[in-house]
Order: C-alpha cells, then structure tokens, then sequence
C-alpha cells in the first residue's frame, strides 16, 4: 500500500499492538492529521464506523436518520503497549449555505469526545451480528453495531475484538466506578445526542489527558 496512506509507524513492544495499530489511516486519522489536535497530529489511530444500537439490537435514530459513530482509539506516545484513549466522531452534514460555497471542502467528520481508556470498558455484546458494548464509568452502557465493510467486514471486527482482549482492566474495577473527571454524564441518550457543535469538551479532555501524563 502507498506510504502516505499508511499511519506513522508504530513502535511499542508488543508485536500483537504494533501490528494492530500499523493499519491503512482512515477518515479520521487523516483529518486529525492536520493538526487541529496536536497530541494526535502522529498518533496511531485504529477507527472503524459502527451504527448505534439499543441493547436489543435495535438501530436507535434520531430525527429518523440513522446515527453512525467514527470509533477510534489511539496510542499517544510510541512507548506504550495498548492504545490509551477513545474517540467518538460524527459526521457532519453540511448547511445549505455551505453546500453553495467554494474552496476547501468542509470537514467530514466531528470529533465529539476523547476519554482515557481506564474509563471505559469495551466488550463484546453479540460476535455474530457484530455488536459492541462501551461501558463508561459512570456506568451508562451504549451498543454500537459494525458498519458494512465489504468482504472485510468479519475480518474487521475481529481485529476489534484483539484490541479488547488487549486493553487494560475496566475502570469499575480499578476506580471504584467513578465518573470521568470533568465529564459529567458525558453521554446523553443515544450515545453523541447533546453534544454542542463547537469543541470545548474535546479540548478540555485533550488538557486532562496532557495533565495526566498519556501523551508521553
């Protein structure tokens, strides 16, 4: 594959993470890239669409359109095993007065939330139908079902599937089930409903993270 399509090498220890983790770049790899986020400007970032479900397996839509998440999660700093941080994107629709517009095209993609992956727990809820569970610390549970992905599509998920048998203890466990600093009741119903349009909680999660010490 053609080297500008490919993400920064990545060198941590574990042969398992490292193969993982050196995939073709996507969407939103490419558009963080730019450098909106510097401390993803180089991370390797493993991301797939998945469509929000309820627990049932039924999809959950909002104004009658479908609601498709951009899942991610990313290692920010080399030196590290397994990935560290979540990130949740939608996509944007752009306004009619947008649409008429020349010059750049506009962004494809939103990011809506970066959480540490200590507080979150990702699980499998049905391998058949290609279903996932993201458990917050908070305890809220959301249900995200794989977007078709071609001939590739169970390939896909198994490879979701080796980054969950990778990750660290669920944050229930090691925090006592404690909400997320500084994130209140992150999600609302369904999982990116409430969310503004503007950025401020993804740069204050990116400020928590650097606080924190995950981006090396």
């Amino acid at each position: 594959m053609h080297q500008e399509f490919m993400l920064p090498y990545y060198t941590a220890d574990c042969d398992q993470a490292r193969g993982l983790m050196n995939t073709a770049m996507g969407p939103l790899q490419r558009q963080l890239r730019a450098g909106e986020y510097e401390i993803f400007q180089y991370a390797p970032i493993f991301e797939s669409d998945f469509i929000q479900i309820s627990k049932r397996g039924e999809v959950v839509d909002v104004h009658n359109r479908v609601r498709v998440v951009t899942v991610g999660v990313a290692c920010t700093s080399p030196a590290l095993l397994v990935p560290n941080v979540l990130l949740l994107a939608r996509p944007v629709v752009p306004s009619e007065e947008s649409r008429g517009r020349r010059g750049p095209p506009a962004k494809a993609l939103e990011l809506t939330r970066l959480l540490p992956l200590r507080f979150v727990k990702i699980s499998v809820h049905d391998g058949e139908m290609l279903q996932l569970r993201l458990k917050l610390a908070s305890g809220r549970s959301f249900y995200l079902q794989l977007c078709p992905q071609g001939d590739a599509h169970y390939e896909l998920f198994d490879m979701w599937v080796q980054i969950i048998n990778l990750l660290r203890p669920p944050a229930e466990e090691s925090h006592g089930g404690q909400a997320l600093p500084g994130d209140p009741g992150a999600f609302g119903e369904p999982l990116l409903q409430g969310i503004s349009q503007d950025t401020t909680g993804v740069r204050h999660h990116q400020l928590l993270l650097s606080r924190q010490g995950v981006s090396g």
